[in-house]
Protein backbone atom coordinates (compact mmCIF):
# COMPACT_ATOMS: atom_id res chain seq x y z
CA UNK A 1 0.00 0.00 0.00
CA UNK A 2 1.10 3.58 -0.69
CA UNK A 3 -0.31 7.05 -0.42
CA UNK A 4 -3.13 7.88 -2.83
CA UNK A 5 -1.50 7.26 -6.26
CA UNK A 6 -3.74 9.57 -8.30
CA UNK A 7 -5.06 13.09 -8.24
CA UNK A 8 -8.83 13.37 -7.89
CA UNK A 9 -11.26 15.94 -9.25
CA UNK A 10 -14.95 16.02 -8.24
CA UNK A 11 -17.43 16.93 -10.97
CA UNK A 12 -20.95 17.68 -9.80
CA UNK A 13 -23.68 16.41 -12.12
CA UNK A 14 -26.72 18.64 -11.58
CA UNK A 15 -30.05 19.06 -13.35
CA UNK A 16 -33.83 18.76 -13.21
CA UNK A 17 -35.38 15.47 -12.14
CA UNK A 18 -35.49 12.93 -15.02
CA UNK A 19 -33.06 14.89 -17.18
CA UNK A 20 -30.82 11.81 -17.43
CA UNK A 21 -28.06 12.62 -14.90
CA UNK A 22 -27.70 9.07 -13.58
CA UNK A 23 -27.70 7.59 -17.10
CA UNK A 24 -24.94 10.04 -18.07
CA UNK A 25 -22.88 8.99 -15.02
CA UNK A 26 -23.31 5.32 -15.91
CA UNK A 27 -22.14 5.99 -19.46
CA UNK A 28 -19.01 7.86 -18.35
CA UNK A 29 -18.01 5.83 -15.28
CA UNK A 30 -15.84 2.74 -15.02
CA UNK A 31 -15.87 2.36 -11.22
CA UNK A 32 -19.01 2.55 -9.07
CA UNK A 33 -19.07 3.25 -5.34
CA UNK A 34 -21.37 1.50 -2.89
CA UNK A 35 -23.77 4.45 -3.21
CA UNK A 36 -24.44 5.32 -6.83
CA UNK A 37 -26.76 4.72 -9.79
CA UNK A 38 -29.87 4.79 -7.57
CA UNK A 39 -29.00 1.62 -5.63
CA UNK A 40 -31.12 2.91 -2.76
CA UNK A 41 -34.33 0.74 -2.62
CA UNK A 42 -36.46 3.87 -2.29
CA UNK A 43 -34.79 5.34 -5.38
CA UNK A 44 -35.56 2.19 -7.35
CA UNK A 45 -39.15 2.18 -6.11
CA UNK A 46 -39.76 5.82 -7.04
CA UNK A 47 -37.59 5.81 -10.15
CA UNK A 48 -35.63 8.95 -9.18
CA UNK A 49 -32.32 9.80 -7.52
CA UNK A 50 -32.85 10.47 -3.79
CA UNK A 51 -29.29 10.79 -2.55
CA UNK A 52 -25.80 11.71 -3.69
CA UNK A 53 -24.24 9.01 -5.85
CA UNK A 54 -20.51 8.63 -6.54
CA UNK A 55 -18.72 6.93 -9.42
CA UNK A 56 -15.44 7.51 -11.22
CA UNK A 57 -13.33 7.06 -14.32
CA UNK A 58 -9.68 7.68 -15.16
CA UNK A 59 -8.92 10.52 -17.57
CA UNK A 60 -5.55 10.27 -19.41
CA UNK A 61 -3.63 13.55 -19.59
CA UNK A 62 -0.66 14.91 -21.51
CA UNK A 63 2.06 16.96 -19.85
CA UNK A 64 1.40 20.64 -20.45
CA UNK A 65 4.09 23.26 -20.92
CA UNK A 66 4.97 24.96 -17.64
CA UNK A 67 3.17 22.45 -15.40
CA UNK A 68 3.90 18.86 -14.44
CA UNK A 69 0.81 16.66 -14.37
CA UNK A 70 0.30 12.99 -13.61
CA UNK A 71 -0.32 10.74 -16.59
CA UNK A 72 -3.97 10.38 -15.60
CA UNK A 73 -6.52 11.97 -13.29
CA UNK A 74 -9.28 10.24 -11.37
CA UNK A 75 -12.58 12.00 -12.10
CA UNK A 76 -15.28 11.44 -9.50
CA UNK A 77 -18.83 12.16 -10.63
CA UNK A 78 -21.15 13.42 -7.89
CA UNK A 79 -24.65 12.51 -9.09
CA UNK A 80 -27.00 14.97 -7.35
CA UNK A 81 -30.76 14.39 -7.01
CA UNK A 82 -32.91 16.66 -9.13
CA UNK A 83 -36.25 16.62 -7.33
CA UNK A 84 -37.34 19.95 -5.82
CA UNK A 85 -37.81 18.46 -2.34
CA UNK A 86 -34.15 17.36 -2.27
CA UNK A 87 -32.53 20.77 -2.85
CA UNK A 88 -30.74 20.66 0.53
CA UNK A 89 -29.06 17.39 -0.53
CA UNK A 90 -27.89 19.08 -3.73
CA UNK A 91 -26.55 22.05 -1.76
CA UNK A 92 -24.82 19.65 0.62
CA UNK A 93 -23.04 17.99 -2.28
CA UNK A 94 -22.07 21.35 -3.78
CA UNK A 95 -19.43 21.98 -1.10
CA UNK A 96 -17.06 19.33 -2.54
CA UNK A 97 -17.44 20.15 -6.26
CA UNK A 98 -14.53 21.31 -8.45
CA UNK A 99 -16.35 21.42 -11.80
CA UNK A 100 -19.98 21.29 -12.85
CA UNK A 101 -21.90 19.40 -15.50
CA UNK A 102 -25.41 20.79 -15.86
CA UNK A 103 -27.66 18.25 -17.56
CA UNK A 104 -30.51 19.72 -19.61
CA UNK A 105 -33.25 17.72 -21.28
CA UNK A 106 -32.75 18.64 -24.94
CA UNK A 107 -36.51 18.53 -25.53
CA UNK A 108 -37.68 20.44 -22.43
CA UNK A 109 -34.89 22.97 -21.97
CA UNK A 110 -34.46 24.90 -18.70
CA UNK A 111 -36.94 23.72 -16.05
CA UNK A 112 -37.46 24.92 -12.48
CA UNK A 113 -34.76 22.80 -10.81
CA UNK A 114 -32.46 23.38 -13.80
CA UNK A 115 -32.60 27.07 -12.91
CA UNK A 116 -31.90 26.37 -9.23
CA UNK A 117 -28.90 24.28 -10.23
CA UNK A 118 -27.71 27.19 -12.39
CA UNK A 119 -27.96 29.40 -9.30
CA UNK A 120 -25.87 26.92 -7.30
CA UNK A 121 -23.30 26.86 -10.09
CA UNK A 122 -23.13 30.67 -9.99
CA UNK A 123 -22.72 30.65 -6.20
CA UNK A 124 -19.89 28.12 -6.35
CA UNK A 125 -18.18 30.05 -9.14
CA UNK A 126 -18.53 33.39 -7.33
CA UNK A 127 -17.26 31.92 -4.06
CA UNK A 128 -14.18 30.18 -5.48
CA UNK A 129 -10.82 31.84 -6.04
CA UNK A 130 -11.16 31.25 -9.76
CA UNK A 131 -14.38 31.09 -11.76
CA UNK A 132 -15.65 27.52 -11.82
CA UNK A 133 -16.12 25.98 -15.24
CA UNK A 134 -19.57 24.86 -16.35
CA UNK A 135 -20.29 22.27 -19.04
CA UNK A 136 -23.90 22.00 -20.20
CA UNK A 137 -24.90 18.60 -21.57
CA UNK A 138 -27.98 18.57 -23.81
CA UNK A 139 -29.09 15.07 -22.99
CA UNK A 140 -31.57 12.73 -24.69
CA UNK A 141 -30.82 14.03 -28.20
CA UNK A 142 -31.69 10.54 -29.49
CA UNK A 143 -35.37 11.31 -28.75
CA UNK A 144 -35.45 13.82 -31.63
CA UNK A 145 -36.37 12.42 -35.07
CA UNK A 146 -33.18 11.71 -37.01
CA UNK A 147 -34.16 13.94 -39.94
CA UNK A 148 -34.55 17.03 -37.72
CA UNK A 149 -32.23 16.14 -34.85
CA UNK A 150 -29.36 18.52 -35.66
CA UNK A 151 -31.74 21.41 -36.38
CA UNK A 152 -33.58 20.97 -33.09
CA UNK A 153 -30.35 20.62 -31.10
CA UNK A 154 -28.97 23.83 -32.60
CA UNK A 155 -32.22 25.63 -31.81
CA UNK A 156 -32.00 24.55 -28.17
CA UNK A 157 -28.33 25.57 -27.99
CA UNK A 158 -29.27 29.03 -29.24
CA UNK A 159 -31.89 29.39 -26.49
CA UNK A 160 -29.47 28.22 -23.82
CA UNK A 161 -26.75 30.61 -24.97
CA UNK A 162 -29.19 33.49 -24.54
CA UNK A 163 -29.97 32.24 -21.02
CA UNK A 164 -26.33 31.87 -19.96
CA UNK A 165 -25.44 35.36 -21.19
CA UNK A 166 -27.42 36.58 -18.17
CA UNK A 167 -25.25 34.56 -15.75
CA UNK A 168 -21.68 34.93 -14.47
CA UNK A 169 -20.61 32.33 -17.04
CA UNK A 170 -21.56 34.47 -20.03
CA UNK A 171 -20.26 33.02 -23.28
CA UNK A 172 -17.82 30.71 -21.49
CA UNK A 173 -20.18 27.76 -21.41
CA UNK A 174 -19.63 24.59 -23.39
CA UNK A 175 -22.89 23.18 -24.84
CA UNK A 176 -22.45 19.50 -25.65
CA UNK A 177 -25.20 17.43 -27.35
CA UNK A 178 -25.25 13.96 -25.82
CA UNK A 179 -26.99 10.62 -26.01
CA UNK A 180 -26.42 7.60 -23.81
CA UNK A 181 -26.90 5.57 -26.98
CA UNK A 182 -23.40 5.51 -28.49
CA UNK A 183 -24.62 5.09 -32.09
CA UNK A 184 -26.94 8.08 -31.80
CA UNK A 185 -24.16 10.10 -30.17
CA UNK A 186 -21.81 9.44 -33.08
CA UNK A 187 -24.48 10.58 -35.54
CA UNK A 188 -25.02 13.85 -33.64
CA UNK A 189 -21.26 14.51 -33.44
CA UNK A 190 -20.76 13.93 -37.12
CA UNK A 191 -23.83 15.84 -38.33
CA UNK A 192 -23.20 18.91 -36.15
CA UNK A 193 -19.42 18.81 -36.80
CA UNK A 194 -18.63 18.75 -33.09
CA UNK A 195 -14.87 19.14 -32.58
CA UNK A 196 -14.19 16.93 -29.60
CA UNK A 197 -16.51 14.89 -27.44
CA UNK A 198 -17.53 15.38 -23.82
CA UNK A 199 -14.44 13.57 -22.55
CA UNK A 200 -12.12 15.89 -24.53
CA UNK A 201 -13.85 19.00 -23.19
CA UNK A 202 -13.73 17.73 -19.62
CA UNK A 203 -10.02 17.00 -20.05
CA UNK A 204 -9.29 20.68 -20.77
CA UNK A 205 -11.21 21.86 -17.73
CA UNK A 206 -9.78 19.15 -15.47
CA UNK A 207 -6.27 20.34 -16.36
CA UNK A 208 -7.29 23.90 -15.45
CA UNK A 209 -8.71 22.73 -12.11
CA UNK A 210 -5.59 20.72 -11.30
CA UNK A 211 -3.37 23.69 -12.19
CA UNK A 212 -5.41 25.93 -9.87
CA UNK A 213 -5.26 23.38 -7.07
CA UNK A 214 -1.47 23.00 -7.41
CA UNK A 215 -0.99 26.77 -7.34
CA UNK A 216 -3.21 27.04 -4.25
CA UNK A 217 -1.25 24.22 -2.59
CA UNK A 218 2.04 26.06 -3.16
CA UNK A 219 0.64 29.27 -1.71
CA UNK A 220 -1.38 27.52 1.00
CA UNK A 221 -0.59 26.44 4.51
CA UNK A 222 1.29 23.13 4.54
CA UNK A 223 0.22 22.56 8.14
CA UNK A 224 -3.53 22.54 7.40
CA UNK A 225 -5.27 20.11 9.68
CA UNK A 226 -7.37 17.24 8.35
CA UNK A 227 -11.07 17.72 7.57
CA UNK A 228 -13.22 15.19 5.73
CA UNK A 229 -16.84 15.56 4.53
CA UNK A 230 -18.70 12.27 5.06
CA UNK A 231 -21.65 11.61 2.74
CA UNK A 232 -22.28 7.86 3.38
CA UNK A 233 -21.62 5.49 6.26
CA UNK A 234 -21.99 1.69 6.29
CA UNK A 235 -20.69 -1.39 8.09
CA UNK A 236 -18.66 -4.30 6.68
CA UNK A 237 -18.84 -7.47 8.75
CA UNK A 238 -15.48 -8.38 10.23
CA UNK A 239 -13.90 -5.10 9.09
CA UNK A 240 -15.62 -2.20 10.83
CA UNK A 241 -17.53 0.88 9.74
CA UNK A 242 -16.62 2.74 6.55
CA UNK A 243 -17.18 6.48 6.17
CA UNK A 244 -17.02 7.57 2.53
CA UNK A 245 -16.46 11.16 1.54
CA UNK A 246 -14.07 13.83 0.29
CA UNK A 247 -10.97 15.25 1.99
CA UNK A 248 -11.54 19.02 2.28
CA UNK A 249 -8.33 20.00 4.09
CA UNK A 250 -4.98 18.59 5.14
CA UNK A 251 -4.17 14.89 5.12
CA UNK A 252 -4.56 11.75 7.25
CA UNK A 253 -2.91 8.34 7.34
CA UNK A 254 -3.61 4.85 8.64
CA UNK A 255 -3.33 4.73 12.48
CA UNK A 256 -3.97 8.51 12.81
CA UNK A 257 -6.59 9.62 15.31
CA UNK A 258 -9.63 11.41 13.89
CA UNK A 259 -12.69 12.95 15.53
CA UNK A 260 -16.30 12.35 14.51
CA UNK A 261 -17.17 15.95 15.27
CA UNK A 262 -20.95 15.76 15.79
CA UNK A 263 -20.52 12.95 18.32
CA UNK A 264 -17.33 14.29 19.99
CA UNK A 265 -15.90 10.80 19.50
CA UNK A 266 -12.29 9.96 18.61
CA UNK A 267 -11.37 6.91 16.55
CA UNK A 268 -8.18 5.48 15.05
CA UNK A 269 -8.03 5.05 11.26
CA UNK A 270 -7.84 1.29 10.63
CA UNK A 271 -7.59 1.44 6.85
CA UNK A 272 -8.25 3.72 3.85
CA UNK A 273 -9.46 2.87 0.35
CA UNK A 274 -9.77 4.97 -2.79
CA UNK A 275 -12.38 3.34 -5.02
CA UNK A 276 -11.60 -0.12 -3.60
CA UNK A 277 -7.82 0.34 -3.79
CA UNK A 278 -6.08 0.33 -0.37
CA UNK A 279 -3.83 3.34 0.37
CA UNK A 280 -1.89 4.46 3.43
CA UNK A 281 -2.86 8.15 3.31
CA UNK A 282 -5.08 10.70 1.60
CA UNK A 283 -4.91 14.47 1.19
CA UNK A 284 -7.01 17.45 0.11
CA UNK A 285 -9.20 16.63 -2.90
CA UNK A 286 -9.09 12.86 -2.53
CA UNK A 287 -12.29 10.83 -2.60
CA UNK A 288 -11.95 7.93 -0.15
CA UNK A 289 -13.44 5.52 2.35
CA UNK A 290 -12.08 5.58 5.92
CA UNK A 291 -12.57 2.46 8.03
CA UNK A 292 -12.81 2.63 11.84
CA UNK A 293 -13.81 0.01 14.41
CA UNK A 294 -16.32 -0.15 17.26
CA UNK A 295 -18.60 2.44 15.70
CA UNK A 296 -22.23 2.00 14.66
CA UNK A 297 -22.86 3.22 11.11
CA UNK A 298 -26.40 4.28 12.07
CA UNK A 299 -24.93 6.95 14.36
CA UNK A 300 -23.68 9.02 11.40
CA UNK A 301 -25.40 9.61 8.08
CA UNK A 302 -23.52 12.74 6.98
CA UNK A 303 -21.19 15.14 8.68
CA UNK A 304 -17.58 16.14 9.24
CA UNK A 305 -14.66 14.06 10.44
CA UNK A 306 -11.52 15.97 11.36
CA UNK A 307 -8.29 16.30 13.29
CA UNK A 308 -9.26 16.10 16.98
CA UNK A 309 -10.41 19.47 18.31
CA UNK A 310 -10.38 21.24 14.93
CA UNK A 311 -14.11 21.98 14.68
CA UNK A 312 -16.29 23.82 17.18
CA UNK A 313 -19.99 24.58 17.37
CA UNK A 314 -21.20 27.69 15.57
CA UNK A 315 -24.23 29.42 17.09
CA UNK A 316 -24.45 32.21 14.54
CA UNK A 317 -22.39 34.46 12.29
CA UNK A 318 -22.12 37.81 10.52
CA UNK A 319 -21.44 37.90 6.78
CA UNK A 320 -21.82 40.14 3.77
CA UNK A 321 -25.11 39.46 2.00
CA UNK A 322 -25.09 38.34 -1.64
CA UNK A 323 -28.69 38.08 -2.86
CA UNK A 324 -29.62 35.62 -5.58
CA UNK A 325 -31.20 37.83 -8.23
CA UNK A 326 -33.70 35.16 -9.26
CA UNK A 327 -35.18 35.01 -5.76
CA UNK A 328 -38.38 37.05 -5.86
CA UNK A 329 -39.26 36.85 -2.17
CA UNK A 330 -38.35 39.28 0.56
CA UNK A 331 -35.15 39.10 2.60
CA UNK A 332 -36.22 41.00 5.71
CA UNK A 333 -34.93 41.49 9.22
CA UNK A 334 -36.54 39.15 11.77
CA UNK A 335 -37.49 36.68 9.03
CA UNK A 336 -36.24 33.08 9.07
CA UNK A 337 -34.45 31.07 6.39
CA UNK A 338 -33.08 27.56 6.03
CA UNK A 339 -29.29 27.91 6.02
CA UNK A 340 -27.28 25.05 4.54
CA UNK A 341 -23.62 24.68 5.53
CA UNK A 342 -22.03 21.60 3.99
CA UNK A 343 -24.37 18.74 4.86
CA UNK A 344 -25.96 20.64 7.79
CA UNK A 345 -29.26 22.54 7.56
CA UNK A 346 -30.45 24.88 10.30
CA UNK A 347 -33.14 27.56 10.66
CA UNK A 348 -31.69 31.03 11.18
CA UNK A 349 -33.15 34.41 12.15
CA UNK A 350 -31.94 37.27 9.94
CA UNK A 351 -31.00 40.84 10.93
CA UNK A 352 -29.80 43.19 8.18
CA UNK A 353 -27.65 46.30 8.45
CA UNK A 354 -25.73 48.41 5.96
CA UNK A 355 -22.40 50.19 5.89
CA UNK A 356 -22.17 53.83 4.88
CA UNK A 357 -18.89 53.18 3.06
CA UNK A 358 -18.80 51.82 -0.47
CA UNK A 359 -15.21 50.72 0.01
CA UNK A 360 -15.93 48.38 2.92
CA UNK A 361 -15.67 44.75 1.82
CA UNK A 362 -15.79 42.86 5.11
CA UNK A 363 -17.44 43.40 8.47
CA UNK A 364 -15.59 45.63 10.97
CA UNK A 365 -17.00 45.57 14.50
CA UNK A 366 -15.47 48.97 15.31
CA UNK A 367 -17.74 50.74 12.79
CA UNK A 368 -21.38 51.80 12.97
CA UNK A 369 -24.04 50.25 10.74
CA UNK A 370 -27.56 51.29 9.87
CA UNK A 371 -30.39 48.82 10.43
CA UNK A 372 -32.34 47.73 7.32
CA UNK A 373 -35.81 46.28 7.57
CA UNK A 374 -35.42 44.73 4.08
CA UNK A 375 -32.53 44.12 1.72
CA UNK A 376 -34.07 46.45 -0.86
CA UNK A 377 -34.29 49.19 1.76
CA UNK A 378 -30.96 50.84 1.10
CA UNK A 379 -32.52 54.24 1.70
CA UNK A 380 -34.46 53.90 4.97
CA UNK A 381 -37.00 56.50 5.94
CA UNK A 382 -35.71 59.76 7.42
CA UNK A 383 -32.07 59.06 6.56
CA UNK A 384 -29.72 59.98 3.76
CA UNK A 385 -28.95 57.36 1.13
CA UNK A 386 -26.28 54.79 1.95
CA UNK A 387 -24.48 52.97 -0.84
CA UNK A 388 -22.36 50.58 1.19
CA UNK A 389 -22.68 46.79 1.32
CA UNK A 390 -25.37 45.07 3.36
CA UNK A 391 -24.33 42.65 6.09
CA UNK A 392 -26.50 40.10 7.83
CA UNK A 393 -26.53 38.64 11.30
CA UNK A 394 -27.63 34.99 11.27
CA UNK A 395 -28.75 33.56 14.61
CA UNK A 396 -29.10 29.77 14.41
CA UNK A 397 -31.90 27.92 16.20
CA UNK A 398 -29.39 25.21 17.10
CA UNK A 399 -25.58 25.06 16.93
CA UNK A 400 -23.91 23.41 13.93
CA UNK A 401 -20.41 22.12 13.28
CA UNK A 402 -18.73 23.72 10.31
CA UNK A 403 -15.49 25.09 8.99
CA UNK A 404 -15.40 28.89 9.57
CA UNK A 405 -14.67 29.48 5.87
CA UNK A 406 -17.62 27.45 4.56
CA UNK A 407 -20.12 28.87 2.09
CA UNK A 408 -23.51 29.54 3.70
CA UNK A 409 -26.54 29.28 1.42
CA UNK A 410 -29.92 30.60 2.58
CA UNK A 411 -33.14 29.24 1.11
CA UNK A 412 -36.89 29.10 1.61
CA UNK A 413 -37.13 25.32 1.55
CA UNK A 414 -40.66 25.42 2.94
CA UNK A 415 -41.92 27.13 -0.23
CA UNK A 416 -44.29 25.27 -2.53
CA UNK A 417 -42.10 22.89 -4.57
CA UNK A 418 -44.64 22.99 -7.40
CA UNK A 419 -44.37 26.75 -7.82
CA UNK A 420 -42.18 28.00 -10.62
CA UNK A 421 -39.94 30.08 -8.35
CA UNK A 422 -36.34 30.03 -7.19
CA UNK A 423 -36.09 29.15 -3.48
CA UNK A 424 -32.38 29.94 -3.05
CA UNK A 425 -32.24 33.46 -1.59
CA UNK A 426 -28.68 34.41 -0.59
CA UNK A 427 -25.17 33.18 0.08
CA UNK A 428 -21.89 34.29 1.59
CA UNK A 429 -18.87 33.41 3.71
CA UNK A 430 -18.80 34.42 7.40
CA UNK A 431 -16.64 37.35 8.52
CA UNK A 432 -17.37 36.58 12.18
CA UNK A 433 -18.58 33.30 13.71
CA UNK A 434 -19.94 32.86 17.24
CA UNK A 435 -18.59 29.80 19.03
CA UNK A 436 -20.16 30.58 22.40
CA UNK A 437 -23.83 30.16 23.30
CA UNK A 438 -23.82 33.51 25.18
CA UNK A 439 -22.67 35.55 22.18
CA UNK A 440 -25.62 37.92 22.69
CA UNK A 441 -23.99 39.20 25.89
CA UNK A 442 -20.35 38.96 24.84
CA UNK A 443 -20.56 40.28 21.26
CA UNK A 444 -23.96 41.59 20.22
CA UNK A 445 -24.19 44.01 23.16
CA UNK A 446 -21.24 45.87 21.61
CA UNK A 447 -22.46 45.64 18.01
CA UNK A 448 -23.04 49.18 16.72
CA UNK A 449 -26.22 48.77 14.69
CA UNK A 450 -28.68 51.65 14.93
CA UNK A 451 -32.10 52.71 13.77
CA UNK A 452 -32.27 56.40 12.81
CA UNK A 453 -35.01 58.12 14.82
CA UNK A 454 -36.62 61.55 14.79
CA UNK A 455 -38.99 63.32 17.17
CA UNK A 456 -40.59 66.73 16.71
CA UNK A 457 -42.19 69.22 19.03
CA UNK A 458 -43.15 72.89 19.12
CA UNK A 459 -42.20 75.94 21.16
CA UNK A 460 -44.50 76.26 24.16
CA UNK A 461 -42.95 79.46 25.56
CA UNK A 462 -39.75 81.46 25.87
CA UNK A 463 -38.31 80.78 29.32
CA UNK A 464 -35.33 83.13 29.40
CA UNK A 465 -32.85 84.88 27.15
CA UNK A 466 -31.13 81.56 26.39
CA UNK A 467 -33.75 78.87 26.99
CA UNK A 468 -37.18 77.78 25.81
CA UNK A 469 -39.84 75.25 26.80
CA UNK A 470 -40.76 72.63 24.18
CA UNK A 471 -44.02 70.66 24.11
CA UNK A 472 -45.40 67.62 22.23
CA UNK A 473 -41.99 66.00 21.67
CA UNK A 474 -42.17 63.35 24.42
CA UNK A 475 -45.04 61.63 26.15
CA UNK A 476 -45.54 62.41 29.82
CA UNK A 477 -44.60 58.83 30.83
CA UNK A 478 -41.30 58.95 28.89
CA UNK A 479 -38.09 58.75 30.90
CA UNK A 480 -36.56 62.14 30.10
CA UNK A 481 -33.19 61.29 31.60
CA UNK A 482 -32.06 59.24 28.59
CA UNK A 483 -32.59 62.31 26.35
CA UNK A 484 -30.59 64.76 28.48
CA UNK A 485 -27.70 66.54 26.70
CA UNK A 486 -29.04 65.58 23.25
CA UNK A 487 -28.94 68.29 20.60
CA UNK A 488 -32.00 69.69 18.81
CA UNK A 489 -32.58 71.89 15.76
CA UNK A 490 -35.16 74.69 15.43
CA UNK A 491 -36.91 75.57 12.20
CA UNK A 492 -35.64 79.12 12.74
CA UNK A 493 -32.06 77.93 12.37
CA UNK A 494 -31.27 78.01 16.08
CA UNK A 495 -29.70 75.07 17.82
CA UNK A 496 -30.13 73.84 21.36
CA UNK A 497 -29.51 71.12 23.90
CA UNK A 498 -31.99 69.38 26.20
CA UNK A 499 -31.10 70.26 29.81
CA UNK A 500 -34.13 68.91 31.67
CA UNK A 501 -37.85 68.38 31.98
CA UNK A 502 -40.49 70.98 32.76
CA UNK A 503 -43.60 70.14 34.74
CA UNK A 504 -45.34 66.75 34.63
CA UNK A 505 -46.60 66.73 31.05
CA UNK A 506 -43.45 65.63 29.24
CA UNK A 507 -42.32 69.15 28.34
CA UNK A 508 -38.63 69.83 27.88
CA UNK A 509 -36.38 72.70 28.84
CA UNK A 510 -33.94 73.46 26.01
CA UNK A 511 -30.92 75.72 26.25
CA UNK A 512 -29.94 77.70 23.15
CA UNK A 513 -26.34 76.92 22.20
CA UNK A 514 -25.67 79.76 19.79
CA UNK A 515 -24.33 83.23 20.66
CA UNK A 516 -27.88 84.46 21.19
CA UNK A 517 -31.47 83.57 20.43
CA UNK A 518 -32.61 84.67 16.97
CA UNK A 519 -35.32 87.33 16.64
CA UNK A 520 -37.53 84.79 14.88
CA UNK A 521 -37.32 82.46 17.86
CA UNK A 522 -37.82 85.31 20.38
CA UNK A 523 -41.11 86.27 18.74
CA UNK A 524 -42.32 82.72 18.32
CA UNK A 525 -44.39 82.44 21.49
CA UNK A 526 -45.42 83.88 24.88
CA UNK A 527 -42.78 84.54 27.50
CA UNK A 528 -43.04 83.72 31.21
CA UNK A 529 -41.62 86.29 33.67
CA UNK A 530 -39.48 84.90 36.40
CA UNK A 531 -39.93 87.27 39.37
CA UNK A 532 -36.37 86.61 40.51
CA UNK A 533 -34.89 87.06 37.05
CA UNK A 534 -34.17 90.68 36.12
CA UNK A 535 -33.40 89.60 32.55
CA UNK A 536 -36.88 88.17 31.97
CA UNK A 537 -38.25 89.23 28.59
CA UNK A 538 -41.95 89.78 29.38
CA UNK A 539 -44.56 90.15 32.13
CA UNK A 540 -45.92 87.20 34.10
CA UNK A 541 -48.43 84.86 32.49
CA UNK A 542 -51.90 86.29 32.80
CA UNK A 543 -50.65 89.83 32.28
CA UNK A 544 -52.64 91.60 29.54
CA UNK A 545 -49.39 92.45 27.82
CA UNK A 546 -48.90 88.74 26.96
CA UNK A 547 -51.37 89.15 24.10
CA UNK A 548 -48.78 91.10 22.19
CA UNK A 549 -46.59 87.96 22.18
CA UNK A 550 -49.28 85.66 20.81
CA UNK A 551 -48.07 83.46 17.95
CA UNK A 552 -51.49 82.44 16.73
CA UNK A 553 -50.93 84.33 13.52
CA UNK A 554 -47.34 83.16 13.13
CA UNK A 555 -45.83 80.00 11.65
CA UNK A 556 -45.09 77.61 14.56
CA UNK A 557 -41.44 76.98 15.36
CA UNK A 558 -40.72 73.27 15.01
CA UNK A 559 -38.14 71.63 17.27
CA UNK A 560 -36.50 68.50 15.81
CA UNK A 561 -34.58 65.86 17.75
CA UNK A 562 -32.58 63.42 15.62
CA UNK A 563 -30.85 60.46 17.27
CA UNK A 564 -29.76 56.87 16.85
CA UNK A 565 -31.33 53.97 18.73
CA UNK A 566 -28.81 51.15 19.13
CA UNK A 567 -30.74 47.91 18.69
CA UNK A 568 -28.24 45.60 20.42
CA UNK A 569 -27.11 47.82 23.32
CA UNK A 570 -26.85 45.89 26.59
CA UNK A 571 -28.65 46.80 29.81
CA UNK A 572 -25.66 48.86 30.97
CA UNK A 573 -25.27 50.72 27.68
CA UNK A 574 -26.96 53.86 26.43
CA UNK A 575 -29.35 52.88 23.64
CA UNK A 576 -29.93 56.52 22.63
CA UNK A 577 -26.95 58.28 21.01
CA UNK A 578 -26.30 61.01 18.49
Amino acid sequence: MTSCPVKNINIGVLGHVDSGKTSLCKRLSTVASTACFDKNPQSQERGITLDLGFSSFMLPLNTQEGITLPSEIQVTLVDCPGHASLIRTIIGGASIIDLIILVVDAQKGVQTQTAECMVLAEILSSSSLEKMRLVVVLNKTDLFPKQSRVEKVEKMKKKLRATFRQTVFGENVELVPFSCNEEDQNEVDEASKVNGNLSDILKVYVIEAIRTRLEMSKAGNASEQFMFAVDHCFSIKGQGTVMTGTCLLGKTSVNDKIEIASLSMEKKVKSIQVFRKPVTSIQKGDRAGICVTQFESSALERGLVCYPGLLRNIYGCIMRLHKVRFFKGSIASNSKFHVVVGHETVMAKVTLFSSTSQDQKTFDESKEYQFCSEFSEIEPENTSKTNGPVFMLLQFEKPILSSPNSILIGSKLDSDILSNTCRIAFYGKPDVVFHEANYSETFLSNLKVFKPKQKQGAIDRIFSEDSVICKNMLKKETNIEKFLRLKVDFSTGDKGIIIGGFGQGGKLKIQITGAQMSEALKSSGPVKRNKNDKNSLAPELGDPELSSFSSADKTPVVVTLRFKKMIFAGSNSNKIVQ
